[in-house]
């Protein structure tokens, strides 16, 4: 608001130049002349001077109500225009597998939103490396998956371990494998359902193919019948509905008993992986980042029953 109308309200308010002088931090002589100033421009009398000290005439009176609106106005602009900055500056855009939304992430994006209850809010769940191209991209900031082998060493990409995960294969109850220890052989006769495959427009994000396609052949999936999707809720209705078998992260079976799915009893770990965050290397430093990074951490620490 106009710095003179600021000085104006004060002695309005105080009816006396020494105080309201004293509160903006000025001269007497000086917040007097602005008075004077003021009422020339609008040439009319604002003030009654006194010996005790300023009463408002009523051309005062008006200028003080209408004032104070713009006071209000003012502050009340100052205030969206800092929840813009906020909107903006604290947008945050973050990706995540299935399992770590439901384990920890969830309780770390309702901490964020109570910190900065103004910003933007983005997630994306899905694919890892459909996360990694819209990293490169810039479409997110971050996101939580697992380790990616055979990934582009150019891609300035910093990758921060946070836990190894292993999977376990849920099936329906009744299942012909639920009564007995199944090896990997086992499984072969039956399909495997699988939640965000990859997908081969995004392969460009990965130098090297080959682990990944050793993996894939290591668990007979390039002579199986899969199914597939990008719902969990859908590949859940798969194998509830099926003999097909849902592989995923062991820490995620409070989760399936509640679809009334169990985990197989097997010989040997299904699969195992590191978990970690994903970002732009020459972004690690930015504060904003940086605040996400710790959030993610208290979070896992907090939900550590959960996931080991």
């Amino acid at each position: 608001m106009d710095k003179i109308l600021q000085q104006f309200l004060e002695v309005a308010t105080l009816q006396n130049v020494s105080h309201a002088a004293k509160k903006l931090c000025l001269s007497q002589p000086t917040l007097t002349h602005n008075m004077k100033k003021l009422e020339e421009s609008l040439d009319v009398q604002l003030f009654i001077r006194t010996s005790n000290g300023m009463k408002l005439t009523e051309y005062g009176e008006v200028l003080l109500e209408q004032t104070r609106i713009m006071q209000r106005i003012y502050d009340n602009t100052l205030t969206k225009m800092e929840m813009l900055k906020e909107r903006h500056e604290r947008e945050l855009k973050i990706g995540s597998g299935h399992a770590w939304w439901y384990l920890f992430l969830r309780d770390m994006i309702d901490t964020y939103r109570h910190l900065h209850p103004a910003a933007n809010i983005h997630i994306d769940i899905g694919n890892h490396l459909r996360q990694m191209d819209l990293l490169l991209s810039g479409d997110i900031d971050l996101f939580i998956g697992h380790e990616i082998p055979g990934l582009n060493k150019r891609a300035g990409v910093l990758f921060m371990p946070l836990f190894i995960s292993r999977d376990k294969v849920f099936v329906r109850e009744g299942h012909p494998l639920t009564m007995k220890t199944c090896s990997k052989d086992d499984l072969q006769d039956y399909p495997t359902i699988e939640i965000t495959p990859d997908e081969v427009r995004h392969a460009h994000v990965v130098e090297d193919l080959q682990p990944k396609k050793l993996e894939r052949t290591q668990l007979h999936l390039t002579e199986k019948i899969l199914y597939s999707s990008n719902s969990i809720v859908t590949c859940v209705d798969m194998a509830c509905s099926s003999n097909g078998l849902l592989p995923f992260p062991g820490s995620m079976e409070p989760y399936f008993k509640s679809f009334k799915l169990v985990s197989l009893t097997l010989t040997e770990d299904y699969t195992k992986g590191t978990i970690g965050i994903y970002l732009i290397r020459e972004r690690q430093d930015d504060p904003h980042i940086q605040n996400v990074l710790e959030l993610i951490h208290q979070s896992l620490e907090k939900n550590r029953h959960l996931i080991f």
